[in-house]
């Protein structure tokens, strides 16, 4: 009996890996950095299964545990820097399609610096693909206020990536150009026509 209990987990846990996965890249923006945490969730999982109820879905649970230990890990790294060789290539080789990856990039760290609580929820929802309910169950709060914090992250995304891109392709001019330069030139131009009529 034992036996089959501890093969319907694993068969869960391993169904779930890959949305563990995803939410986990969407929070820490490193592969082998998510594959890592979702090792140590999954083992941290494991280890805790008599505290699972089998009757409860498994995917807010698991997501819960992935999260701490994303925020926990996080604490503890927070001196470190990654200098790996392919952390700089990767930041160093210009990918094709350069303005698609700059708006991509861009709205990752808008995504980044929207507040944790907003970010998670954002995340679990658009990219994990849980309901408010299960999200509102892996962040400890109510499924209206996932909704609420959605709809503030999408707003503050959107708001700041628009003014980005309007900052982006305004063209500082140098002083003495413009339409103020070119009228006094203009009137300067136009000045001695004007005195021999």
């Amino acid at each position: 009996m034992v036996e089959k209990i501890e093969a319907s987990f694993v068969a869960r846990l391993e169904a779930l890996i890959p949305e563990l996965r995803a939410f986990a890249r969407g929070l820490c923006r490193d592969a082998a950095l998510a594959d890592d945490l979702v090792q140590d969730a999954c083992l941290k999982a494991w280890t805790s299964q008599e505290m699972f109820d089998p009757a409860q879905p498994m995917r807010p649970w698991l997501f819960r545990i992935l999260r701490n230990e994303f925020y926990m890990q996080k604490r503890r790294s927070w001196r470190s820097v990654n200098l790996e060789p392919d952390v700089i290539a990767a930041a160093l080789v210009a990918e094709a399609n350069q303005e698609t990856s700059k708006d991509f990039a861009r709205m990752e760290r808008l995504i980044s610096q929207l507040p944790d609580e907003q970010r998670d929820a954002l995340i679990l929802i658009l990219a994990a693909g849980m309901t408010y309910d299960e999200a509102g169950e892996v962040c400890g709060c109510s499924a209206g206020t996932i909704k609420s914090r959605v709809s503030r992250a999408r707003e503050t995304v959107k708001r700041r990536f628009v003014s980005s891109e309007r900052s982006t392709y305004v063209v500082k001019r140098p002083e003495g150009e413009g339409l103020p330069a070119l009228l006094h030139r203009l009137d300067e131009l136009a000045g001695p026509a004007r005195h021999t009529l």
